[in-house]
């Protein structure tokens, strides 16, 4: 590589990060999405402007995915208050849960039965209605923030959407399962109570391997306390967890989730963990939930821009589906929208605060890291061929 591509590169580098950056100001100052940005700009030098590759990016796609997967989730453990998870967990879970399902299986449904999408396979259509069936957490705190609406309902909306990251990626990643089980063995029907006995093993080795992992790590960060670069040694050991899970037929995200849970919550759980010990952790938290930030921030940019560089726009057939799947999702949500305002007794404009509700689904992070994931797993699955 010569003197003038290493500065090309360099400089591409810095522009998008900066627009990355300018975009995250535009969401907590303004509500505007930054992911809109970084996939026009992925496009423009993709597709548009034809500067940057799909393929250059390939091979470091699977790596960085597995680093965004373990970075989300362990964002999201961040979110996960197990008391205050108690105290609103009725309507968060029926929104989460039910919104997820829902929007899931229409979405599926839709693309299936109407569009006929890769009608030689379900689970295709199925795989897409997991991905997209749940919401942006940045997106969605950040705007709830902004609105008149009562706490409790901004508490049922942010541990929904924290809840929603978490399914997207459970579910899309046990679909991925399917989907290659199915590769290796095409004339072999699914064998539905094998492959759930499968699965609840890896859920059982995960939540094991997390709630050790994490009591673990909390010991760690309370013997370093004094340390200065705590948050590097505590990425290289979530790295190592993932690792260790995926290696023992577990899932690596749902560990890192687990992990981080236990982490976050060792105030309440005062058997294993002394009073000293969570006071220091209490500290050393909110320095790593900031420091991670910062690094979720960058593999966002990278993700949405890699989504604009192989996203199609030029056939509209796919912007009218994704449209018409939008405003599906939209309908979808406001019945359950409005059950849940009801059930935290708020009798004043519940039609209006289910509407806030309701257009408070947008896609985040979790959804293209398991887009970009699915991408390069069928092209692994067939030879670099997606099927017909």
């Amino acid at each position: 590589m010569g003197v003038l591509e290493l500065e090309a590169g360099l400089m591409i580098a810095s522009l998008i990060i900066f627009i990355g950056f300018i975009g995250s100001v535009l969401l907590n100052r303004h509500n505007i999405p930054d992911a809109i940005f970084l996939i026009l700009l992925g496009y423009l030098l993709g597709p548009g402007l034809n500067i940057l590759d799909v393929d250059i990016l390939r091979g470091a796609a699977p790596y960085i995915g597995a680093v965004a997967l373990i970075s989300i989730m362990f964002e999201s453990s961040f979110g996960i208050n197990l008391r205050e998870l108690i105290v609103s967990a009725k309507p968060s879970l029926i929104l989460a849960v039910l919104g997820f399902i829902l929007s899931t299986i229409v979405s599926a449904s839709f693309l299936y039965y109407v569009i006929g999408f890769y009608p030689q396979n379900w689970l295709m259509s199925l795989l897409i209605g997991a991905i997209i069936g749940g919401g942006s957490g940045a997106i969605i705190v950040s705007v709830i923030q902004r609105i008149n609406v009562p706490t409790n309902i901004q508490v049922t909306m942010s541990l929904e959407s924290v809840l929603t990251d978490v399914l997207v990626i459970i579910i899309a990643e046990t679909i991925l399962y399917l989907i290659r089980f199915q590769s290796l063995a095409p004339s072999t029907p699914l064998d539905i109570r094998s492959i759930g006995g499968n699965i609840a093993a890896s859920f059982s080795i995960s939540i094991v391997a997390g709630v050790l992992a994490g009591a673990l790590l909390a010991n760690l960060l309370d013997r370093f306390r004094k340390e200065k670069h705590v948050y590097t040694m505590t990425i290289a050991y979530l790295i190592l967890l993932f690792v260790i899970a995926q290696s023992l037929n577990g899932s690596g995200a749902i560990t890192v989730l687990t992990c981080g849970i236990v982490l976050t919550n060792s105030k309440h759980i005062p058997f294993i963990f002394s009073s000293r010990s969570t006071e220091s952790l209490t500290y050393q938290l909110y320095s790593l939930e900031s420091m991670h930030s910062e690094l979720t921030l960058l593999l966002k940019i990278f993700f949405f821009v890699e989504v604009g560089i192989i996203m199609n726009i030029q056939d509209l057939s796919v912007i009218t589906i994704s449209l018409l799947v939008s405003i599906l999702l939209l309908l979808i949500r406001f019945p359950i929208a409005y059950y849940i305002v009801n059930s935290l007794h708020y009798s004043s404009n519940a039609g209006l605060a289910a509407s806030v509700i309701s257009v408070s689904y947008a896609r985040g992070l979790a959804a293209a890291v398991m887009a970009v994931t699915a991408f390069n797993e069928f092209l692994d699955i067939y030879g670099g061929v997606l099927p017909p």
